[in-house]
């Protein structure tokens, strides 16, 4: 983690945007002179075919960045997948920022490889898994990887959002999700609402080997009063040694 001066150095040239939900921030082909990072809110990373179909291919986090070589065009479109508040600082002031210690060099690396990696990983993940497997492994991802572990998941996504990411329809989600629950695996009381019925039984639909072995987490799991905010892009190092196998049985509770 960088020392106070790095945090206040930070602080002193960025500026705080909130923007609504499904706004855009960087489009598909277009540059950007400013930096992000996100201190909180869930961003969404798509690319737009030629024949005109969107495909979701990423979601980021508080402390992730929101970032676009320098007089280059955007290979992705930026938009923001709930309501979300971004510390944006100017590509010029950003540089200067990054050359001023080598920490702040160091950790700007490690975020952004980091990022590249959580998408590889995700992937990974997913292949030659059906859409069953897939929803529920993300349930799985999404529990181990909260700030606290619950037995109860409060999904931020749309259903729309949701199928884009895991590579099939809303129909196919939705049924996916009825599966899940005649099979005893989750409740769902509410639409974003999802309650663990039993975590054993949720890996084996996940397709998650009993070891753990070969289960990839695509997200750091983040400790109990952990801050993620505008300055969260600084751990990402230490999020990454914090990873751990999906575990069995209930979802495990950090001791207090």
């Amino acid at each position: 983690m960088l020392d106070p001066d790095s945090v206040n150095a930070f602080s002193a040239h960025s500026a705080r945007t909130l923007y609504p939900q499904d706004t855009e921030l960087v489009a598909q082909g277009e540059s950007c002179d400013r930096v992000g990072v996100i201190a909180s809110g869930l961003i969404k990373l798509q690319t737009l075919t030629e024949s005109g179909e969107e495909h979701l291919l990423q979601v980021l986090r508080s402390g992730q960045l929101v970032s676009v070589a320098r007089n280059a065009p955007s290979r992705f479109s930026w938009q923001t997948a709930t309501a979300s508040e971004i510390c944006w600082m100017p590509q010029k002031a950003w540089e200067s920022f990054l050359t001023e210690r080598p920490q702040h060099f160091q950790s700007y690396m490690k975020t952004t490889l980091y990022q590249l990696e959580q998408m590889q990983l995700f992937l990974i993940n997913m292949r030659g898994r059906n859409t069953l497997q897939r929803v529920a492994l993300w349930l799985v991802e999404e529990l181990l990887n909260g700030a606290e572990i619950e037995a109860a998941l409060h999904v931020q996504l749309s259903r729309r959002d949701l199928a884009s990411l895991l590579d099939m329809t809303v129909e196919t989600l939705c049924r996916s999700l009825r599966q899940l629950q005649d099979g005893g695996a989750i409740r769902l009381p509410k639409p974003d609402r999802v309650e663990i019925a039993d975590f054993t039984k949720l890996r084996q639909m996940a397709g998650c080997s009993e070891s753990g072995a070969g289960d990839i987490h695509a997200l750091p799991p983040r400790g109990r009063g952990q801050s993620r905010g505008a300055d969260g892009w600084r751990n990402a190092e230490a999020d990454n040694d914090a990873r751990r196998p999906a575990s069995r049985g209930k979802p495990p509770r950090r001791s207090k």
